[in-house]
């Protein structure tokens, strides 16, 4: 019996098994639904978009099973609906699935996220000068980034998750300045926004990841590229980069 491993797990969301490995980690997760169900959040967060809504230059593979088959895999629908519905639970609309879905570098992803998580674990565990400027001068930080940058910047409100903001400063990334924007919960838990130039000029679809504790969300849009990170659990992570996205995507 083949072992599933968490690599062959993520491997599946992506479609990147064969089809033997794939019959295999079906297999599986037709025995154990609750490892199905934490699959399908998977793929909501980021490959079931794609999956859902591939580009348009993707084939569609559908794998038929044999009629009357009682023992035939049952994941594969299933689990795109159970994506689906948590898709929608979340409140993704049609504007967030219709951005782009062009592959972004992974080495270009790994060093953004590498710089925004350093900078996040510098700075915000910082009791004294955790920023450069205070949220009381947001107009004046909000300038000073989007002309260091070069191009206009937001300091978003995420009040209505529980986090405000508490100023920011400029950090140093491999593209060149790059602005960091921090905000505090009520229990002392600070996410940190972090955008830079350097984008493809494309629209990219949302990428999570997670070093130890510090979680991620990397984006792009047509000007800028940007990760927000956090001790905080995926998806009220994911929530707040939909929040994000939300007031950015203007």
């Amino acid at each position: 019996m083949t072992k599933i491993t968490e690599e062959m797990l993520h491997a599946f969301v992506d479609g990147q098994l064969s089809m033997d490995d794939m019959q295999a980690v079906e297999d599986y997760l037709n025995a154990h639904p609750e490892k199905a169900e934490e699959l399908a959040d998977w793929s909501a967060q980021n490959d079931a978009i794609r999956a859902i809504f591939p580009p348009e230059d993707t084939p569609t593979i559908v794998v038929q099973a044999p009629a009357n088959t009682p023992n035939a895999p049952r994941f594969g629908m299933g689990a795109m609906a159970a994506a689906a519905a948590v898709l929608l639970a979340l409140g993704v609309g049609g504007g967030w699935l219709a951005r782009g879905q062009n592959g972004l570098d992974p080495a270009q992803v790994a060093t953004l996220v590498d710089q925004a998580v350093t900078a996040h674990l510098v700075y915000s565990i910082d009791p004294h000068r955790p920023v450069e400027v205070k949220a009381s001068e947001e107009e004046t930080l909000v300038r000073w980034l989007s002309n260091r940058v070069g191009e206009p910047l937001q300091a978003p409100d995420l009040s209505t998750r529980g986090f405000d903001l508490i100023g920011g400063r400029l950090v140093s990334a491999t593209e060149g300045p790059a602005a960091q924007f921090m905000y505090e919960n009520g229990d002392g838990t600070r996410i940190t926004l972090f955008a830079v130039q350097g984008s493809s000029g494309q629209l990219a679809s949302f990428q999570f990841n997670e070093n130890g504790e510090e979680r991620s969300f990397y984006w792009e849009d047509d000007r800028l590229t940007y990760a927000l990170v956090g001790a905080v659990e995926k998806d009220d992570l994911s929530q707040l980069a939909q929040l994000v996205y939300q007031q950015l995507d203007i």
